[in-house]
Parts: structure tokens; sequence; C-alpha cells
């Protein structure tokens, strides 16, 4: 595409019914799920082993999907608008559950190698939070340039300069990859600490780590009774 073909459809002006313009208003969107904290579902349960299901599910799913697109570009042409708004959803599911774990951390007086599984727990959900945000902007950007590469700009000319050469493209789609390999890390580091906080503490519980008792503290019995059913 020429530079002459992208400023005149600049001049056209800008065709805000685009994908690429939906796709960010969209994530940014996303992120007013950031500040809400949901502390309790159904019968005063906790919200969060609730709500963590969503990106386990999502993350992986939506990973495996943008390598498989980086390959396939056929099929990013066809289903991209598709994965980036799944992915942004699980973007917004991962802020939910930390505000509801953080909470459920808040409510619990945990000590021992449980509390210490929790921060560690806690400090994973953030990077993977970080990565992830990461992951669904790249996966936008290259989604935009692939369209713009094609034939389609947007009609912003700084936008259409930047993404219009097919070696952006290339180089987005190598982070890309990058970016899922790192999310699908974090994702799998994340949730096997809560899993191991929550065995712990099971374990506790069952061999004398009762509030009071050897080897538990106050709160680690509560974190798997009917006041909290899971790790923040």
């Amino acid at each position: 595409m020429s530079t002459e073909s992208i400023a005149s459809t600049g001049r056209a002006g800008v065709d805000w019914r685009r994908a690429e313009f939906v796709l960010t208003l969209l994530a940014f969107i996303g992120f007013l799920t950031l500040p809400i904290r949901i502390t309790t579902i159904y019968s005063g349960l906790p919200a969060h082993p609730l709500f963590v299901h969503v990106p386990v599910i999502l993350i992986p799913s939506t990973i495996v999907a943008a390598i498989v697109f980086m390959v396939r570009r056929d099929w990013f042409a066809r289903y991209g608008i598709a994965l980036a708004v799944v992915s942004i959803v699980a973007m917004s599911s991962i802020f939910l559950a930390m505000q509801a774990g953080a909470a459920l951390r808040g409510e619990l007086n945990l000590q021992g190698e449980t509390a210490k599984l929790i921060s560690e727990h806690s400090q994973a959900a953030h990077i993977l939070a970080i990565v992830y945000v990461l992951f669904t902007a790249t996966l936008i950007v290259t989604f935009a340039a692939q369209r713009i590469s094609g034939g389609m700009p947007t009609g912003l000319g700084i936008v259409d300069g930047l993404l219009s050469e097919k070696s952006m493209f290339a180089a987005l789609r190598v982070l890309l990859v990058v970016l899922s390999i790192g999310a699908g890390y974090m994702c799998f580091r994340t949730g096997d600490l809560g899993a191991k906080a929550v065995w712990q503490g099971r374990l506790q519980a069952t061999h004398g780590g009762f509030p009071g008792g050897p080897g538990g503290g106050p709160g680690e019995a509560r974190l798997f009774g009917p006041s909290g059913a899971g790790a923040p």
C-alpha cells in the first residue's frame, strides 16, 4: 500500500465502525472491572473460587488459539475479532478474580506455609494480569496490522503508517507468540500455587491444623469451611 493511498484515506475521514476501533473501545471498557470487588455470592460463599474458573478456562483457550492463528493467518482474518473479544472477557475476569481473592484473603488470618503460598499466589496473579493485558493489546494491534497491511487502512495516518509494513506484522506475530507462552506459564504457576495453598490448608486441618492446634493458624481452617472455599 502506498503512502499516497494511506494519506488520501486519512483525508477522507475515519470510519469509526472499523473493528479495530470497536475492539480498542471494548478493551478500555474491560478495565472498568479492575476496581470492582465482589466478595461473596449465593449463601455467602466466597466469590473467588467461582470467579477463577473463568480465566482458568479462557486464558489457555485464547493463547492456544492465538498461536494457531499466527500460523493460519486466514483463520486469524476470519476469527480474529471473536478471539479478541474473548481475550477481553478473560482479561476482565482476571481483575474480578484478583479483587475477590484479595477480599477473601483479608477476611482470613492465615499463618505459616499457607500464608506464604497465598502471598506467592497473589504475586503470580498480578504478573499474570500484566502479561495478559499485554497479550490482549498485542492481539488487537496484530489484528489491525494484518488488515492494514492487507489493504484495509483505518483512516488514521499515523496508525496506518506504522502498521502497513509486512515486517511490522511479522514482528507482532512473533511478539504475540512470546506473550502467549508467557501468559500460559503464569496461568499455570498462579493456579499451581493456589492449589498448593488449598491442599496445604486441608492437610494442616486434617493433621492438627485447626485453630489453636499445632501446624495451623487461627484462620487456616476457615479457608476451607463454609466461610471460605478457596485460596485468594
